[in-house]
């Protein structure tokens, strides 16, 4: 939980800086700048954290694929989706990434989803959508909004999908190295988004020389991402990849609550939201009575 708290409170925070960063660049080579100065200062400080890369063909296979999910599809798509449909409805849209959570374990796992969690879900995303009700609706065109929101969806999946093969990859080698596998997805991913970004939207938007622009990726690379990436999956160690996605859920709670120590205060509806939400992510985490404990889903694939 002391994990999670801290991811929740470095990706609520993470927005602000964002969008300062945002005037400064295309939002591909943001994403790429994101991603890898990350694998540049992890592999730095590789010799003085004393951590291991993957060693084997298949963790190297989780690692890339968890990369190319959560660092490349995750970040691309939602910086994407922000600049498309506004951040409200990017953010409503990724925080699906718990039901996919959810519903991707039944497929794959065979995890029963109890009752009481699948409410909890449901009211965390209502308080979500309550929350920035007031802000939804279209950005700029609606082919545009459309495709913001599209984008925001395959984000959510991706970020689900990459949670599990991570989940799948810490049951099957519990002694995996998790700054290693964060140092290697950023790789990976920096590497995929680098290969795109050039050719897409090439290097003469940016304006390399702003202080603002590097003091931003400075934060969102090496925090935002890094810091808070490896708080996400030691949880992943000890508790169930749905639970650990539902506090994902109080992240745009903790930027409404930055921007309100900001001077901008929220709404009465937003509050309403919040109190929603925090429910939400109380019941799913409530801890399991005698007979939900007794069949526990073990993460095995099914046959």
């Amino acid at each position: 939980m002391a994990l999670l708290l801290s991811t929740v409170a470095i990706w609520g925070s993470t927005p602000q800086v964002t969008s300062v960063a945002g005037h400064y660049t295309t939002p591909i080579m943001l994403t790429t700048l994101r991603a890898v100065p990350t694998a540049v200062v992890l592999l730095v400080a590789m010799p003085l954290l004393r951590f291991r890369l993957p060693d084997s063909r298949s963790a190297w296979l989780f690692t890339a694929a968890g990369g190319l999910l959560m660092v490349g599809v995750f970040l691309g798509g939602f910086t994407e989706a922000v600049i498309k449909a506004g951040p409200s409805n990017a953010i409503v849209m990724a925080s699906t990434s718990p039901f996919w959570v959810a519903l991707l374990s039944r497929a794959v796992y065979r995890e029963r989803i109890p009752p009481r969690t699948i409410a909890g879900l449901l009211i965390g995303f209502a308080g979500i959508v309550v929350v920035f009700s007031s802000h939804l609706g279209a950005h700029a065109g609606a082919g545009s909004t459309l495709a913001g929101l599209g984008l925001a969806l395959a984000a959510a999946l991706g970020w689900a999908l990459g949670t599990l093969i991570v989940k799948e990859q810490l049951t099957r080698e519990p002694d995996t190295d998790l700054l290693g596998v964060v140092t290697g997805q950023y790789v990976v991913g920096g590497i995929a988004l680098l290969a795109l970004a050039l050719p897409v939207e090439g290097a003469a938007a940016t304006h390399w020389s702003s202080s603002s622009l590097w003091l931003s990726v400075a934060f969102i690379a090496v925090i935002g991402s890094a810091l808070a990436t490896f708080a996400y999956f030691g949880a992943l160690r000890v508790i169930s990849a749905t639970r650990a996605t539902s506090w994902s859920f109080l992240s745009p709670v903790v930027a409404i609550l930055i921007s309100a120590a900001l001077g901008t205060a929220p709404s009465a509806v937003s509050l309403v939201g919040i109190v929603i939400t925090l429910a939400g992510v109380f019941i799913v985490n409530l801890p399991k009575r005698g007979r939900e404990r007794a069949v526990e889903p073990v993460l095995e694939p099914a046959a």
